[in-house]
Protein backbone atom coordinates (compact mmCIF):
# COMPACT_ATOMS: atom_id res chain seq x y z
CA UNK A 1 0.00 0.00 0.00
CA UNK A 2 1.38 3.42 -0.79
CA UNK A 3 1.33 5.92 2.13
CA UNK A 4 0.42 9.57 1.46
CA UNK A 5 2.75 11.03 4.10
CA UNK A 6 4.45 14.55 3.80
CA UNK A 7 7.49 15.37 4.97
CA UNK A 8 6.96 18.13 7.77
CA UNK A 9 9.76 20.60 7.37
CA UNK A 10 8.69 22.39 10.26
CA UNK A 11 8.90 19.45 12.76
CA UNK A 12 12.35 19.39 11.69
CA UNK A 13 13.25 22.70 12.08
CA UNK A 14 11.31 22.57 15.41
CA UNK A 15 13.70 19.56 16.65
CA UNK A 16 16.70 21.63 15.14
CA UNK A 17 15.91 24.89 17.33
CA UNK A 18 15.33 22.84 20.59
CA UNK A 19 18.82 20.85 19.84
CA UNK A 20 20.43 24.30 19.25
CA UNK A 21 18.96 25.84 22.67
CA UNK A 22 20.06 23.11 24.43
CA UNK A 23 23.33 23.43 23.41
CA UNK A 24 23.57 27.25 24.23
CA UNK A 25 22.70 26.50 27.53
CA UNK A 26 25.13 23.56 28.33
CA UNK A 27 27.46 25.77 27.03
CA UNK A 28 26.68 28.78 29.04
CA UNK A 29 27.11 26.28 32.37
CA UNK A 30 30.18 25.42 31.11
CA UNK A 31 31.36 28.87 30.74
CA UNK A 32 29.48 30.29 33.61
CA UNK A 33 32.74 31.92 35.19
CA UNK A 34 31.88 34.53 32.64
CA UNK A 35 30.04 37.24 33.75
CA UNK A 36 28.37 37.52 30.62
CA UNK A 37 27.33 34.21 30.17
CA UNK A 38 26.02 34.61 33.64
CA UNK A 39 24.19 37.79 33.08
CA UNK A 40 22.52 35.88 30.03
CA UNK A 41 21.45 32.93 32.41
CA UNK A 42 19.73 35.46 34.52
CA UNK A 43 17.22 36.19 31.88
CA UNK A 44 16.04 32.74 31.38
CA UNK A 45 14.13 30.74 33.21
CA UNK A 46 13.88 30.31 37.25
CA UNK A 47 15.81 26.77 37.48
CA UNK A 48 18.96 28.81 36.26
CA UNK A 49 18.66 30.87 39.65
CA UNK A 50 19.95 28.08 41.42
CA UNK A 51 22.77 27.72 39.33
CA UNK A 52 23.64 31.19 39.40
CA UNK A 53 23.44 31.34 43.37
CA UNK A 54 26.15 28.42 43.05
CA UNK A 55 28.53 30.03 40.96
CA UNK A 56 28.75 33.27 43.03
CA UNK A 57 28.94 31.41 46.05
CA UNK A 58 31.85 29.44 44.72
CA UNK A 59 35.28 30.22 45.66
CA UNK A 60 36.57 30.41 42.25
CA UNK A 61 34.20 33.13 41.30
CA UNK A 62 34.39 35.30 44.46
CA UNK A 63 38.32 35.23 43.86
CA UNK A 64 38.29 36.36 40.53
CA UNK A 65 35.77 39.25 41.90
CA UNK A 66 37.98 39.87 44.70
CA UNK A 67 41.10 40.33 41.82
CA UNK A 68 39.13 43.28 39.85
CA UNK A 69 38.66 44.76 42.97
CA UNK A 70 42.04 44.71 44.35
CA UNK A 71 43.27 45.77 40.81
CA UNK A 72 41.34 48.90 40.41
CA UNK A 73 42.10 49.67 44.17
CA UNK A 74 45.61 49.43 42.88
CA UNK A 75 45.21 51.76 39.78
CA UNK A 76 44.26 54.13 41.97
CA UNK A 77 46.68 54.05 43.98
CA UNK A 78 49.28 54.36 40.96
CA UNK A 79 47.21 57.18 39.98
CA UNK A 80 47.74 58.77 43.52
CA UNK A 81 51.27 58.40 43.85
CA UNK A 82 51.71 59.87 40.44
CA UNK A 83 49.58 62.83 41.51
CA UNK A 84 52.19 62.87 44.99
CA UNK A 85 55.23 62.73 42.74
CA UNK A 86 54.18 65.73 40.38
CA UNK A 87 52.85 67.73 43.18
CA UNK A 88 56.59 67.86 44.68
CA UNK A 89 58.13 69.75 41.71
CA UNK A 90 57.82 73.58 42.44
CA UNK A 91 57.84 76.06 39.16
CA UNK A 92 61.22 76.11 39.77
CA UNK A 93 62.27 72.75 39.66
CA UNK A 94 60.02 73.05 36.43
CA UNK A 95 61.68 75.80 34.87
CA UNK A 96 65.38 73.71 35.73
CA UNK A 97 63.92 70.17 34.26
CA UNK A 98 62.46 72.50 31.21
CA UNK A 99 66.79 73.63 30.47
CA UNK A 100 68.07 70.76 30.88
CA UNK A 101 65.49 69.22 28.37
CA UNK A 102 65.94 72.13 25.60
CA UNK A 103 70.10 72.00 26.18
CA UNK A 104 69.55 67.73 24.93
CA UNK A 105 67.00 68.37 22.36
CA UNK A 106 66.93 69.20 19.12
CA UNK A 107 64.55 72.14 19.26
CA UNK A 108 61.83 73.32 16.66
CA UNK A 109 61.51 77.28 16.80
CA UNK A 110 63.70 80.04 18.97
CA UNK A 111 65.79 78.44 20.99
CA UNK A 112 65.43 81.70 23.00
CA UNK A 113 61.53 81.84 22.83
CA UNK A 114 59.71 82.48 26.31
CA UNK A 115 57.65 79.38 26.03
CA UNK A 116 58.17 75.96 25.57
CA UNK A 117 55.29 73.07 24.21
CA UNK A 118 56.58 69.42 25.48
CA UNK A 119 55.29 67.55 22.44
CA UNK A 120 54.66 63.86 24.15
CA UNK A 121 54.04 62.05 20.96
CA UNK A 122 54.40 58.07 18.84
CA UNK A 123 55.02 57.31 15.74
CA UNK A 124 52.67 54.73 15.86
CA UNK A 125 49.95 56.35 17.78
CA UNK A 126 46.78 57.57 15.37
CA UNK A 127 46.07 60.52 17.28
CA UNK A 128 49.40 61.88 17.53
CA UNK A 129 49.77 61.27 13.75
CA UNK A 130 46.72 63.38 13.14
CA UNK A 131 47.64 66.19 15.71
CA UNK A 132 50.85 66.22 13.69
CA UNK A 133 49.48 66.41 10.16
CA UNK A 134 46.65 68.83 11.28
CA UNK A 135 49.86 71.15 12.24
CA UNK A 136 48.31 71.33 15.90
CA UNK A 137 51.79 72.71 17.55
CA UNK A 138 53.76 74.05 14.64
CA UNK A 139 50.68 76.53 14.33
CA UNK A 140 50.84 77.99 17.78
CA UNK A 141 54.86 78.01 16.84
CA UNK A 142 53.74 80.16 13.52
CA UNK A 143 50.98 82.27 15.30
CA UNK A 144 54.22 83.07 18.41
CA UNK A 145 57.14 83.37 16.24
CA UNK A 146 60.62 83.70 18.59
CA UNK A 147 58.15 83.72 21.69
CA UNK A 148 57.49 79.50 21.10
CA UNK A 149 59.42 76.72 20.73
CA UNK A 150 58.67 72.97 20.80
CA UNK A 151 59.96 69.97 21.62
CA UNK A 152 59.29 66.28 21.17
CA UNK A 153 59.54 63.32 23.95
CA UNK A 154 58.88 59.79 22.88
CA UNK A 155 56.07 58.13 25.07
CA UNK A 156 55.79 54.68 23.99
CA UNK A 157 52.59 52.94 23.59
CA UNK A 158 52.71 50.66 20.98
CA UNK A 159 56.07 48.23 22.15
CA UNK A 160 58.83 47.65 20.63
CA UNK A 161 57.93 48.76 17.33
CA UNK A 162 57.43 52.12 18.30
CA UNK A 163 60.43 52.15 20.50
CA UNK A 164 62.62 51.77 17.76
CA UNK A 165 61.36 54.02 15.20
CA UNK A 166 61.65 56.72 18.06
CA UNK A 167 65.10 55.50 18.37
CA UNK A 168 66.02 55.85 14.36
CA UNK A 169 64.06 59.20 14.81
CA UNK A 170 66.68 60.10 17.21
CA UNK A 171 69.69 58.52 15.46
CA UNK A 172 68.43 61.18 12.27
CA UNK A 173 68.50 63.94 14.76
CA UNK A 174 71.77 63.19 15.89
CA UNK A 175 73.39 62.60 12.38
CA UNK A 176 71.49 65.90 11.01
CA UNK A 177 69.56 67.98 13.78
CA UNK A 178 67.73 70.07 10.63
CA UNK A 179 66.40 67.00 9.52
CA UNK A 180 64.82 65.68 12.45
CA UNK A 181 61.36 67.43 12.37
CA UNK A 182 61.15 66.58 8.48
CA UNK A 183 62.15 62.88 9.12
CA UNK A 184 59.21 63.02 12.26
CA UNK A 185 56.62 64.45 9.62
CA UNK A 186 57.50 62.39 6.85
CA UNK A 187 57.01 59.07 9.07
CA UNK A 188 53.61 60.23 10.39
CA UNK A 189 52.70 60.59 6.66
CA UNK A 190 53.26 57.02 5.96
CA UNK A 191 51.48 56.12 8.99
CA UNK A 192 52.05 53.17 10.22
CA UNK A 193 55.98 53.57 9.54
CA UNK A 194 58.34 51.08 10.50
CA UNK A 195 61.85 50.65 10.38
CA UNK A 196 61.86 49.92 6.57
CA UNK A 197 60.21 53.27 5.92
CA UNK A 198 61.86 54.82 8.48
CA UNK A 199 65.19 54.82 6.39
CA UNK A 200 63.66 55.24 3.37
CA UNK A 201 62.86 58.37 4.64
CA UNK A 202 66.05 58.94 5.71
CA UNK A 203 68.27 58.21 2.90
CA UNK A 204 65.42 60.66 1.21
CA UNK A 205 66.07 63.14 3.00
CA UNK A 206 70.11 62.58 2.42
CA UNK A 207 71.22 60.43 5.24
CA UNK A 208 73.35 57.67 4.25
CA UNK A 209 72.07 53.82 5.58
CA UNK A 210 75.14 53.08 6.92
CA UNK A 211 75.36 56.00 9.01
CA UNK A 212 72.11 55.58 10.42
CA UNK A 213 72.17 52.01 10.89
CA UNK A 214 75.41 52.09 13.03
CA UNK A 215 73.60 54.74 15.33
CA UNK A 216 70.65 52.40 15.79
CA UNK A 217 72.69 49.22 16.21
CA UNK A 218 74.54 51.04 19.33
CA UNK A 219 71.60 51.57 21.11
CA UNK A 220 72.09 54.69 22.86
CA UNK A 221 69.16 56.63 22.13
CA UNK A 222 66.67 53.12 22.08
CA UNK A 223 68.17 53.48 25.76
CA UNK A 224 67.38 57.06 26.08
CA UNK A 225 63.72 57.09 24.94
CA UNK A 226 63.17 54.34 27.67
CA UNK A 227 65.12 57.01 30.51
CA UNK A 228 63.15 60.13 28.84
CA UNK A 229 59.66 57.50 29.72
CA UNK A 230 60.83 56.86 32.65
CA UNK A 231 61.60 60.60 34.10
CA UNK A 232 58.54 62.40 32.61
CA UNK A 233 56.23 59.83 33.92
CA UNK A 234 57.16 61.07 37.44
CA UNK A 235 57.61 64.56 36.70
CA UNK A 236 54.38 65.63 34.65
CA UNK A 237 52.50 62.24 35.09
CA UNK A 238 52.41 61.83 31.83
CA UNK A 239 50.97 58.10 30.67
CA UNK A 240 49.39 58.63 27.35
CA UNK A 241 49.70 60.31 23.51
CA UNK A 242 49.97 62.54 22.81
CA UNK A 243 50.31 65.08 25.85
CA UNK A 244 51.13 68.75 25.65
CA UNK A 245 52.81 71.06 28.35
CA UNK A 246 53.13 74.52 27.81
CA UNK A 247 55.62 75.73 29.67
CA UNK A 248 56.76 79.58 30.95
CA UNK A 249 60.71 79.02 31.14
CA UNK A 250 61.19 82.73 32.80
CA UNK A 251 58.92 81.85 35.74
CA UNK A 252 58.55 78.04 35.48
CA UNK A 253 54.66 77.75 35.56
CA UNK A 254 53.20 75.48 33.04
CA UNK A 255 49.37 73.90 31.76
CA UNK A 256 48.93 70.53 30.92
CA UNK A 257 47.05 69.36 27.83
CA UNK A 258 46.67 65.33 27.87
CA UNK A 259 44.80 63.71 24.83
CA UNK A 260 44.27 65.51 21.64
CA UNK A 261 43.32 69.20 21.93
CA UNK A 262 43.44 71.33 19.23
CA UNK A 263 45.89 74.49 18.64
CA UNK A 264 43.60 77.25 20.10
CA UNK A 265 44.07 75.81 23.81
CA UNK A 266 47.61 75.71 23.44
CA UNK A 267 46.87 79.02 22.23
CA UNK A 268 45.04 79.77 25.15
CA UNK A 269 47.36 78.44 27.64
CA UNK A 270 49.85 80.89 26.03
CA UNK A 271 47.89 83.61 26.41
CA UNK A 272 47.56 82.76 30.11
CA UNK A 273 50.88 82.37 31.24
CA UNK A 274 51.82 85.50 29.57
CA UNK A 275 49.73 87.32 31.56
CA UNK A 276 50.26 85.19 35.19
Amino acid sequence: MKCNCKFNWNIVIAILLIVLLWVNIFALTKQSDDAWGIEIMKVWWKENWKMIKKIYESDYYISQQTQAIESTLQQFKQESEIADSTSSYTDADIADIVEDILATSTINGDKDARFTILEYTELLCPYCQRQALNGTVQSVLDKYPGEVNSVIRHYIIHGDSALNLAAGIECIGEINPDLYYDAIHKAFEAYPANMDILMNIATSLGVKEADLQTCIDNGAHKQSVEDMMNQWYQVFGIRGTPWYIVIDRESGKHQTFPWTYPADELIKAVESLKNS
